[in-house]
């Protein structure tokens, strides 16, 4: 299934979350708005926020409660917990305010950190398009990431709720800790994979993690209801970065957007690299290595990159990423059963096999 086919239901949200993207970042400061205004050309499939809405339409079923749920929220004549708590409290308008609020809070903290990740990594492009860093240079990219979180923070005091700027404050807190630990353990090839699951969980899974929550939040659910779907986005994400793993090996740089065996040439660990070297007998584990490690200097040979991947295919390092992610993705979606059937939860269960199963 197509990405716009998987959106349509929210397609109304998604345009008016686009204005209010767009609002939240304007500016009388022409440098800022020339680079947002590239920054917002080149954006990427808006994944974030596409979950925070969907996530904020979900309404819990009668029939299966999640634990806990109804605790917090009020209840309906029905029974059912009062997904819509807000919208009375507020009027409609101030319900759909909170939802685009949240959408955005995500998105700017997803983008200012890709903004900093691109000095940080001295990327060159991203999605096929040069970097900000590349066209105005580290300087420049470093004060619009700033720029970027000081707006996150501006929605999140709009929103006027502690438990944003909760949620929030601890996914910033977790993907820092995970820069770092993939700093401190970029050449660990034998790193146990709970440190792995950590690493990508705090980079990558924790702001999924927070768009979900953001969109339970969003849409009056109950702090029971918010914390397992905070566990749901925390699946999705660590399934979608295992299939960034297999595809830095096995993607297209016309599909991808960035070249392919990034992460090798800059000793990333990755889940396949990682089962491969376990599998491998020592000496060969040891072999592959030194090609590794070599691959970013002058020493490098075109054929190392392609000897790296054999080794990886050849002790089935593809092979049980693949396994590990799907096996992520069917937790993921287990985790949707206490809702109701809808257009908006079909879509999330399609958003979810799309993006964990993406050929970019």
């Amino acid at each position: 299934m197509r990405l716009k086919e998987i959106i349509d239901p929210i397609k109304e949200d998604l345009e008016a979350f686009e204005k209010e993207f767009k609002a939240i970042l304007k500016s009388d400061v022409f440098l800022i708005d020339k680079v947002v205004h590239y920054l917002i050309s080149h954006r990427g499939k808006r994944l974030r926020p596409v979950l925070v809405l969907l996530v904020s339409r979900l309404q819990p079923s009668a029939a299966q409660p999640v634990n806990g749920a109804g605790e917090n929220t009020p209840a309906r004549e029905d029974g059912r917990v009062a997904a819509g708590a807000i919208s009375r409290e507020n009027g409609q308008n101030g319900f759909d305010d909170k939802r685009l609020k949240a959408a955005a809070i995500l998105e700017l903290l997803h983008t200012a950190t890709l903004v900093h990740d691109d000095v940080v990594d001295d990327s060159y492009r991203r999605r096929g398009f040069p970097t900000i860093n590349s066209i105005w240079k580290n300087k420049i990219s470093v004060l619009i990431g700033d720029y970027l979180f000081s707006k996150s923070l501006s929605a999140m005091l709009h929103l006027g709720d502690l438990k944003t700027f909760s949620i929030i404050s601890r996914t910033a807190e977790r993907m820092s800790q995970g820069e770092l630990l993939q700093v401190e353990r970029s050449r660990d090839y034998w790193m146990e994979e709970e440190i792995y699951f950590r690493l990508i969980g705090d980079k990558t899974a924790a702001l999924l993690a927070a768009a979900c929550q953001l969109g339970a939040l969003a849409g009056g659910q109950s702090d029971a209801e918010i914390e397992s779907l905070g566990e749901f986005g925390e699946k999705v994400g660590i399934a979608f970065q295992i299939r960034d793993d297999i595809l830095d090996l096995l993607g297209e740089e016309s599909r991808t957007g960035k070249p392919i065996g990034n992460d090798i040439r800059e000793n990333k660990i990755t889940l396949p690299l990682l089962h491969a070297l376990k599998q491998a007998e020592r000496r060969e584990a040891k072999a592959v290595i030194r090609l590794i490690r070599r691959g970013g200097s002058r020493r490098s040979r075109k054929s190392d990159y392609r000897d790296i991947v054999n080794f990886i295919e050849r002790h089935g390092g593809v092979t049980y990423a693949m396994q590990t992610a799907q096996r992520f993705t069917n937790e993921a979606i287990t985790l949707l059963d206490p809702y109701e059937e809808s257009p908006f939860k079909i879509s999330v269960v399609n958003l979810v096999r799309f993006i964990t199963s993406r050929e970019h």
